[in-house]
């Protein structure tokens, strides 16, 4: 990384902060957009950013930045002694010494081969005919693809320095159809791949066939009838919901009295059929080795069989109840997880619609931004997907509305199949789940 870390770390002695740690990242991409047949864009970038943080007179101030000069150090010191005049008080003891080893994460990075801007082009261009011959009603296709390379570093002043290199192709599939009566449809699916374009490529059936089918599937659809429902939500579907859990278990709301899972650490909170487990080693764009206080990231479960076992915990929130962190610092003694896995099932996506017999299998969920109540986590979203009726799909259905709570929804689950994917940092597969209700006609 072009920096030199040792003016910042002697600047901030000079102010009197300490202690302080440094973060600096840089990213480089290539992508290429193609719309209709045609390339609508071609972008060649790169950024950097950097940010700084530590005590001064016990209080804690914090500045960032992505414009970087010579100027900089000096800048970045003065504005967190100010911003430290109104800070919280913080102890030392927060900013992590070290003495822990460093998990290994998996990495295709040796393996990684570069593309050209013009190999970026004509993959596109394969791509879109690939689309394109799929269904003669697709009237938009736009077909996205960026080869990315970002690298990330943390050091402090207690010597404790880690960084990480991140490698990847990804691709957006859009299209959009219509029929004879001109009612639009539309459809996306995204993928990446860590190796190479061809890669990226052969994976591409799977999601070039769901971005369409959720576009041509719902032509002239409507609702079901109000009621409830068995229903198997998708992996995209589960874990849009299961996010909204997550803030619950941070250690710092346990802590402030803000987690509806306060106290419930060796309880069922979940059906038996949910294990969860903090996994920030494995193959993913989301992997680290270290979190925000530059702690040593763990493997741990978070619910075994429907037991909550633990929190997210910072260096601070750990030292709050006397124990150790586990590695899931996000900043500002906050606690998110890197990455997490949801045990897998036995049984097929087919297999959990036999199971459920009669019931909805939900595709598309959306209103995430508005239609959920962060604290007591009731939900009213509309959604989409398709009616099973004999272990079978029978039609597709529009236009209906789901709604519960997410702690009932998630303690009445059945079971889960074996289609993992993983869905921004959470790995998870289908999930069945008893009684879902649905307003619809």
């Amino acid at each position: 990384m072009r920096l030199n870390e040792k003016i910042y770390f002697e600047k901030a002695r000079q102010n009197g902060i300490e202690p302080f740690v440094l973060s600096y990242g840089e990213k480089t991409g290539i992508s290429v957009l193609v719309y209709n047949g045609e390339i609508e864009k071609q972008l060649i970038g790169e950024s950097q950013s950097i940010s700084g943080r530590g005590i001064v007179n016990g209080k804690v101030g914090a500045f960032g930045t992505d414009a970087i000069d010579k100027d900089t150090p000096d800048f970045m010191m003065n504005s967190i002694v100010e911003a430290a005049r109104f800070g919280k008080e913080l102890s030392p003891d927060t900013f992590y010494r070290g003495g822990k080893k460093y998990g290994r994460v998996q990495s295709k990075e040796k393996a990684f081969v570069k593309a050209t801007l013009k190999e970026l082009r004509e993959a596109a261009l394969s791509l879109y005919e690939r689309v394109k011959a799929k269904d003669e009603r697709l009237t938009t296709i736009e077909v996205s693809i960026s080869m990315k390379e970002g690298k990330f570093k943390k050091s402090n002043s207690y010597g404790v320095s880690k960084a990480e290199t991140k490698k990847s192709y990804t691709c957006g599939i859009s299209v959009v159809a219509t029929d004879e009566s001109d009612e639009p449809r539309s459809g996306y699916s995204g993928f990446e791949s860590f190796i190479s374009l061809e890669d990226l490529a052969s994976k591409a059936e799977k999601y070039i066939d769901r971005a369409v089918h959720s576009a041509v599937d719902f032509f002239k659809t409507g609702p079901i009838p109000s009621k409830s429902y068995k229903a198997v939500l998708s992996p995209d579907c589960f874990s849009s919901l299961f996010e909204f859990c997550l803030s619950h278990f941070n250690a710092k709301s346990v802590q402030k009295h803000l987690s509806v899972y306060e106290g419930k650490v060796g309880e069922e909170i979940f059906s038996p059929c949910f294990t969860v487990k903090h996994t920030p080693f494995v193959l993913s764009s989301s992997s680290l080795s270290f979190d925000s206080d530059i702690y040593p990231t763990q493997n741990f479960t978070l619910i075994d069989k429907g037991v909550l076992k633990t929190y997210f915990y910072s260096v601070e929130t750990a030292n709050n109840e006397g124990i150790e962190s586990n590695g899931c610092g996000s900043g500002d003694g906050n606690g998110e997880p890197t990455i997490l896995t949801v045990s897998k099932g036995r049984s097929s996506l087919e297999g959990l619609f036999r199971r459920m017999k009669n019931g909805i299998y939900i595709t598309s969920i959306s209103g995430l931004n508005s239609g959920i109540n962060g604290q007591t986590l009731d939900f009213s979203l509309p959604c989409q997907g398709y009616f099973i009726k004999d272990g079978k799909i029978e039609k597709a259905v529009s236009m209906i509305v789901c709604a519960g709570n997410l702690k009932e929804l998630f303690h009445g689950a059945l079971a889960l199949a074996d289609d993992v994917e993983d869905c921004g940092g959470i790995f998870t597969s289908s999930v069945l789940f008893k009684s879902l209700s649905i307003s619809g006609q």
